[in-house]
């Protein structure tokens, strides 16, 4: 995902366009193999054709599946929406609750790393964004000066 500054007061965080083309890709392709299977569903048994439903499913749910982070200074909220064919999960959290980002090594990987939310209220960090030490870096520090919090590395 990558930062964007909409205005002074607001932000999102959107997946790059590679991400988007690439799920749609695997997401097209399952539905075409889907689909080419479909054909022949009257030689199948009925244990079979619930498999290639299933499959078909969760691949329109991939097609569809979507995850938006707003940050707006104005309200001092950040809101994590996930939705695919309908909506899925959201979780707001206080910017004036953060007391820092912290990017952490994710426990048994070299390369992956978690940008962490400290919070005033809660014992354990947030999860909030994973990925390379690099993106994290440039997520974080865009983060931070945006909501005028601290970075930890």
């Amino acid at each position: 995902m990558h930062f964007k500054q909409l205005s002074p007061t607001i932000a999102i965080m959107a997946k790059t366009r590679t991400q988007t083309v690439g799920r749609w890709i695997f997401a097209s392709l399952v539905a075409s193999i889907t689909l080419f299977n479909a054909l022949g569903f009257e030689h199948w048994s009925y244990g079979e054709v619930i498999i290639w439903s299933f499959i078909a499913l969760l691949s329109w749910h991939l097609l569809f599946a979507r995850r938006r982070i707003q940050i707006d200074l104005e309200r001092q909220l950040i809101t994590t929406k996930v939705s695919s064919l309908y909506p899925l999960t959201q979780q707001v959290i206080p910017i004036n609750y953060i007391s820092a980002f912290q990017i952490q090594q994710r426990l048994g990987q070299l390369h992956g790393y978690d940008l962490l939310i400290v919070m005033d209220t809660q014992i354990e960090p947030l999860k909030f964004q994973y990925g390379n030490l690099p993106q994290m870096q440039a997520i974080g520090k865009q983060l931070s000066t945006f909501c005028n919090v601290t970075l930890l590395s």
